[in-house]
């Protein structure tokens, strides 16, 4: 059975190495620290392989400081998932303190259940400083998770050692311990915690990944606003909610580029959507559904207070100093404004009737706000939002 164990745990963490280096390849920061952990407790556990090549004592220290380094590695992969510092010049200087421990045991006390105590001592401690500055950034099931199995793996280390040194001394000397139960609880309890401590891991780090994907699909690179998949995502999500609907665009944006250049016509396209995004209230969200169109959904926002949202956008917009591209003139927006319909079957309905106000702005000018609604008598289409500029930017 300890053959078995011999053979596998270095097979199964060398896996489990080689798979976090390929995740991490995906942009997977925590991955690049998993990887190297892993490659290094596989190397841990395969020096009873080579026991035979080096002396015990010299077997014993090597793998203590491989074991070590593989903590290292584990706790700043949970660090690097939750956005935390590294902390590395700390825990460097914790982990030379106790394998300094650990070599005073060896060589001077020759007492290998000291040493062993101090390098389980040390693994735990470093993992358990994870744990604790990680638990109040947990996002989702998948980081509960993984600190939870964190936690299980510094729990087996606490309770071996208390276990089979202090309650029932299972082993003294190098011989004692390759045949005690501490060895064979060891190797069985880590065969299944490294397993199992692995998939969390690996779980969480390629749900990130997805999710990095998914958020780079469904954005807009330019302005970094969601896109057209991003706001269907969105209205999937939030369901039937109602507020007002916002479509707005850049006027006479064909002779912006024309005029300045497509370089300057992005600066346009950023400044826009940096105006509308800064405003969002609570809960609102806007897409670049494509070139210099946009649309913004407030939800339990009444028409009119979604009319005075873009007419402050609209304000701020043109007020921006043009002269950085070698305009001398303002750049304006027009805006379309619906609100709320029980009859709608779903908010494009909505965006639909905004869609109609603003070709309604358009054609009275530009540079307007334009609110569906009862037209007067004398004209059809949206009427003309006339809210007092006063409201500033």
């Amino acid at each position: 059975m300890d053959s078995n164990f011999a053979f596998l745990l270095p097979v199964m963490m060398l896996i489990f190495g080689c798979t976090f280096l390929i995740v991490s390849r995906f942009g997977s920061r925590e991955a690049r620290l998993w990887g190297p952990g892993y490659l290094f407790a596989a190397a841990a556990f395969s020096v009873p392989l080579i026991d035979s090549l080096v002396a015990e004592r010299t077997a014993s220290l090597i793998a203590d400081a491989l074991f070590l380094i593989s903590f290292i590695f584990y706790s700043g992969a949970l660090l690097a998932r939750f956005g935390l510092p590294s902390w590395l010049a700390q825990r460097l200087g914790f982990a030379g303190a106790i394998y300094a421990g650990i070599l005073y045991a060896a060589l001077v006390l020759k007492s290998i259940p000291v040493e062993f105590l101090l390098d389980d001592l040390g693994c735990a401690t470093l993992l358990a400083f994870a744990i604790a500055t990680s638990l109040r950034r947990m996002r989702h099931a998948a980081d509960k998770v993984l600190l939870g199995v964190s936690g299980l793996v510094v729990a087996d280390t606490i309770v071996r050692n208390i276990v089979f040194v202090f309650i029932i001394p299972s082993y003294g000397g190098h011989d004692d311990f390759i045949s005690s139960q501490y060895a064979f609880y060891m190797q069985a309890s880590a065969s299944i915690l490294a397993l199992i401590f692995a998939l969390a891991a690996l779980a969480a780090a390629t749900f990130d990944t997805i999710t990095a994907h998914r958020d780079a699909a469904e954005r807009d690179p330019l302005t970094g606003m969601l896109n057209r998949r991003g706001f269907d995502r969105m209205v999937r999500d939030r369901g039937r909610v109602q507020g007002a609907a916002i479509i707005c665009d850049i006027d006479n944006f064909k002779w912006v580029n024309d005029t300045f250049g497509h370089g300057a016509g992005d600066e346009v396209i950023r400044a826009f959507a940096e105006i509308l995004q800064v405003r969002l209230p609570e809960g609102g969200f806007a897409a670049r559904f494509g070139g210099e169109e946009f649309v913004i959904f407030l939800p339990e926002t009444p028409l009119v207070a979604g009319a005075d949202f873009a007419n402050r956008a609209r304000l701020a917009f043109a007020a921006i100093d043009r002269k950085a591209i070698g305009s001398d003139g303002a750049i304006t927006a027009s805006f379309g404004v619906a609100g709320a319909n029980p009859a709608d079957h779903s908010l494009y309905e909505q965006i639909a009737r905004a869609d109609k106000a603003l070709y309604g702005a358009k054609e009275a000018g530009r540079n307007k706000v334009m609110v569906e609604g009862e037209p007067p008598s004398d004209m059809s289409g949206p009427r003309l939002y006339r809210a007092s500029e006063k409201h500033g930017c």
